[in-house]
């Protein structure tokens, strides 16, 4: 763990030497100040991909806070510069973005075009169906393959069809394992929306509980959506009210508390989050 404050974390960012650039980086994780945003930008460029990556990865985070200034430096970055600022949009969730990937999806860069596609997937973007199929016939392997993500992803049957069509034109049997497999994500997204059930991409909690160790700002954000879900397992629940005990957010822990006990309640579950709700008050 790094004992740099936030004054040394921040100058070191711009350090010749790349390790004292990482610890920079990893001391940042979990920051909410404005006053990072800037710095951080600048490391989306920086020689080292660890150091650009988890850049990008604390801008997302940020969400609201950073998203128009990642905006406003995406649409004047060129080339290889815009790839991991493309990331950290993407990692915001937020819709405004969707026109900028819309965009993008033309880029001359083929690592920014394959970003984009594939954002416009994650974020719903069902109204710019167009500009993902455009996307099956970019002369970049990754980017076609991404696009195959994304229809996917909206899962609608027009996008079914494209991805059916795809697969009847491509010989690569990689990219054809690829199309069954978006197909059968689609599939099972339009029963679970049939069936009145919320649609929430979930990582393994495994993978969660390992990042609560290097971002716990990201963990928070994995775990919600479980809770978004109301899904049946209680250790989401549980973890994001440790969490959020430890950064002491109240309001928050007592709102996943009440979700709980909504979602659990008449089971032994419940008794968990009912007794921890009864020594909040």
């Amino acid at each position: 763990m790094s004992n740099l404050s936030f004054e040394e974390a921040i100058n070191n960012l711009s350090d010749d030497d790349v390790k004292v650039r990482k610890e920079a980086i990893e001391s940042l994780v979990g920051i909410t100040d404005e006053e990072a945003i800037e710095p951080l930008i600048n490391a989306t460029t920086d020689d080292n991909a660890q150091v650009r990556f988890k850049a990008a990865e604390i801008l997302g985070s940020m969400g609201d806070l950073a998203v128009d200034k990642l905006i406003e430096e995406f649409t004047n970055a060129e080339g290889k510069d815009k790839r991991f600022l493309a990331f950290a949009l993407k990692e915001t969730e937020d819709k405004k973005v969707i026109p900028y990937f819309v965009e993008a999806t033309s880029d001359e860069d083929f690592g920014v075009r394959k970003v984009a596609v594939r954002a416009l997937g994650e974020l719903q973007a069902e109204d710019e169906l167009d500009s993902i199929a455009k996307c099956l016939e970019d002369e970049d392997w990754g980017v076609r393959l991404a696009a195959i993500q994304a229809l996917g992803d909206l899962a609608s049957d027009e996008s079914i069809k494209l991805i059916k069509d795809a697969r009847k034109a491509e010989e690569d049997k990689d990219f054809k394992k690829s199309c069954n497999k978006a197909i059968k994500k689609a599939q099972k997204r339009q029963k679970a929306k049939a069936s009145g059930e919320a649609v929430v991409k979930v990582i393994p909690m495994s993978t969660i509980k390992e990042m609560e160790k290097t971002n716990p700002q990201k963990a928070i954000k994995e775990y919600e959506r479980y809770v978004e879900a109301k899904q049946s397992k209680d250790a989401p629940y549980k973890r994001l009210c440790i969490l959020y005990r430890k950064a002491d957010d109240y309001d928050n822990e007592v709102r996943v508390i009440e979700t709980a006990i909504e979602v659990f309640g008449g089971t032994k579950k419940a008794e968990y989050f009912e007794k921890r709700l009864a020594k909040l008050k």
